[in-house]
């Protein structure tokens, strides 16, 4: 009975220990199994930390990438903007003394061309004076040319009339000195031979005698006659 009760309770003890001991192995192994789910869980939350890391640091490095490329791209445009404001301040500027230069010239222009109208209207003034006075004077010279003219021809008439009466007053005078030389006897010359010494003494002798008794006589001069008519 005791025998009975005895291996009874070996076999219950062994019983108790084979379960316990199965109980250890399985709750060993459980733990094993869960301490590997948990290290591969954690490696899976390792590695997925990590490419989320990753991920960040490429969204970040990305992002930063961006960023700079955005700041260069916003840094040209604004230097383009910038030297563009800068051609265009220049061209306005450039404009502005070209402007201001042709504005200046117009001045300038306008004073000239003012000085020049005043200096043409003085000139015309001037050159309409010595018109009028040309004018004037040649007036004045014709005037006194015609009044010369009639003068002249007036004085050339009456010194034609004078002479008309001193050449009829001559004319008449010779008709009455022919008349008179017509009385007067003329001296005939003597023919001597070659050979006569005194020949041409007396030749001459007669020939100034003749041309003596040929003058004609002394008359008065008309009145108004000159001296040499």
């Amino acid at each position: 009975m005791n025998r009975g009760i005895t291996v009874t309770l070996i076999v219950i003890a062994l019983g108790i220990c084979g379960g316990l001991y199965g109980y250890r192995n399985y709750q060993q192994n459980k733990e094993r199994e869960q301490a590997a789910r948990r290290a591969v869980y954690e490696q899976s939350e390792k590695e997925r930390i990590a490419r989320e890391e990753q991920k960040r640091a490429a969204a970040v490095a990305e992002a930063q990438r961006l960023a700079d490329a955005k700041a260069a791209a916003d840094a040209e445009a604004s230097a383009k903007e910038l030297e563009r404001l800068r051609s265009e301040q220049a061209d306005a500027e450039a404009r502005r003394l070209q402007a201001e230069q042709e504005a200046q010239q117009a001045v300038a222009a306008r004073e000239r061309l003012a000085r020049e109208k005043e200096k043409a209207d003085a000139e015309a003034r001037v050159e309409l004076a010595r018109r009028e006075k040309a004018a004037a004077e040649a007036a004045a010279a014709r005037l006194a040319a015609l009044d010369a003219i009639s003068r002249q021809e007036k004085a050339k008439k009456d010194a034609a009339d004078r002479e008309a009466d001193r050449l009829a007053a001559l004319k008449h005078q010779q008709e009455l000195e022919a008349a008179e030389l017509a009385k007067v006897p003329v001296i005939n010359r003597a023919i001597y031979p070659t050979d006569y010494k005194r020949r041409e003494h007396y030749y001459l002798d007669v020939e100034m005698q003749n041309a003596e008794n040929a003058k004609p006589p002394t008359r008065p001069k008309p009145a108004g006659q000159t001296a040499n008519p």
